[in-house]
């Protein structure tokens, strides 16, 4: 008997707050939206998404206080590397090195692109349609196209979008979004995570 099978996955984690959460942390990050001003980076194309002032550099998340988001991004993290990591998971301290926020207007997306050095990036919708732009993953093995095989496979991978919806995955795969094409504006919260490593030396409460 034939058999197919894949090898070496790329694991993606998605997760909502249930319902008491989900209203808790709509309202702290809704109430954080209302006191951001969103722009265009300079440099970059005009039809690209708006973010929050310097968004790479800074974290919402710690500037306005979001507790309820930042309980829920944690024990998502932390779900993520219990089933990612293949030895016995007890925890590992981790930080939340970045966050910010983007406003996608009709017409806007997101250029594909990775995020560096970060063990673990995400993404969190905030306010969406589910039809404003989905998030696309690329394919890793994109460069071996010209093989008959490998071109035959999906280039990119569609994930999904809905309000509330939290995913993660592993920062260097390459991402981006497509465009929105309706009159809803997409707000979403993105972020990166560095995992501590066990010869690393921190101080106490370095990873909070």
């Amino acid at each position: 008997m034939s058999e197919l099978f894949q090898v070496f996955p790329i694991p993606i984690y998605c997760n909502k707050p249930e319902s008491d959460t989900f209203d808790k942390i709509q309202e702290e990050l809704n109430t954080v939206c209302d006191k951001i001003e969103f722009s265009q980076m300079e440099n970059w194309t005009r039809d690209t998404h708006e973010l929050n002032k310097d968004p790479f550099q800074s974290n919402v998340l710690k500037k306005y206080n979001c507790e309820k988001t930042i309980k829920f991004l944690k024990e998502c993290v932390n779900d993520y590397l219990a089933k990612t990591t293949p030895f016995d998971y007890n925890g590992f301290p981790f930080v939340i090195q970045s966050a910010w926020l983007t406003k996608t207007k009709k017409h806007h997306y997101a250029h594909e692109h990775h995020h560096g050095d970060a063990d673990i990036s995400g993404v969190y919708y905030i306010k969406t349609n589910g039809e404003d732009g989905n998030l696309q993953f690329d394919n890793i093995n994109s460069s071996m196209s010209g093989n008959f095989i490998m071109g035959a496979l999906t280039s990119k991978q569609v994930a999904p979008l809905d309000t509330g919806l939290l995913m993660l995955w592993p920062g260097p795969l390459k991402h981006g979004t497509q465009e929105n094409k309706t009159d809803n504006e997409r707000i979403s919260l993105s972020f990166n995570v560095n995992v501590a490593r066990p010869c690393f030396s921190y101080k106490d409460g370095a990873f909070d």
